[in-house]
């Protein structure tokens, strides 16, 4: 029995679509370079034809540039506004768009090794970084706990700013000129346990969690900036991914 086909979408195209949703769900940042032909062929099943052809129309597009012998890059003016957007709104905002009126208590700044963070950083594990931690209040009630390891070297001087009146991405964003560019970002459901205390919640009630690297961009480049982790309550404000 045969059946109603759909109408044909090429090959080249479908590795097309994919990357470029990829590039917008800012899983490829500005500047990043894309898998190798090699990895994109084994990655879609598909022949090298495909992988350069599809390559060359998001060239074509302007969603990406090539340097000889080096890449694909993901080409910084096409990125989706959005992404951007979406990730400098900060958690005040996702606050403050639940109709409260938000307040940051700083629990602790300082600086620490950069221990298991140093990888992500491009520091050694050694080497001092600014810790970060705070709690978000929405009305007064805490909300959201935040702890980050901070290469505080990729934009200097900002250990010395009181974020209990400013929010880091406001800061990154107002005072330094910089964008700011989440990835490696995971979500999941846990248990409150350290966060508990904060939050003003049991040990064993669930929060949910966030983690993830930033970079933030100076106009020249992309800086490793934070490797952080958030945990929100979720029975006060409606927990809105887009500004997470």
């Amino acid at each position: 029995m045969s059946g109603k086909r759909g109408p044909h979408v090429p090959k080249y195209s479908m590795v097309m679509m994919s990357l470029i949703d990829r590039i917008n769900n800012d899983e490829f940042a500005p500047d990043y370079r894309l898998p190798s032909e090699k990895e994109l062929i084994d990655a879609y099943s598909v022949s090298r034809i495909t992988v350069r052809r599809a390559l060359d129309e998001m060239e074509t597009q302007n969603y990406i540039y090539k340097q000889q012998g080096k890449g694909s890059f993901v080409n910084k003016s096409r990125v989706d506004e959005s992404v951007y957007t979406r990730y400098n709104r900060g958690f005040s905002a996702l606050i403050e768009s639940a109709g409260k009126i938000c307040t940051i208590q700083q629990i602790a700044k300082e600086f620490r090794s950069a221990g298991d963070c140093g990888s992500e950083l491009l520091m050694d594990p050694q080497a001092k970084c600014l810790y970060y931690s705070r709690v978000y209040k929405a009305d007064g009630v805490p909300v959201l706990y935040a702890e980050s390891y901070i290469n505080h070297q990729s934009l200097p001087g900002i250990e010395n700013y009181d974020f209990t009146f400013v929010s880091l991405s406001n800061l990154i964003r107002q005072v330094y000129g910089c964008r700011l560019y989440r990835r490696s970002r995971t979500i999941r459901s846990t248990k409150a346990e350290g966060a508990a205390a904060v939050l003003a919640v049991g040990p064993e009630d669930p929060v949910l969690q966030l983690t993830y690297t930033s970079n933030v961009d100076d106009g020249k480049q992309f800086l490793p900036f934070e490797r952080a982790a958030l945990y929100a309550r979720t029975d006060i404000i409606p927990i809105d991914s887009e500004y997470l």
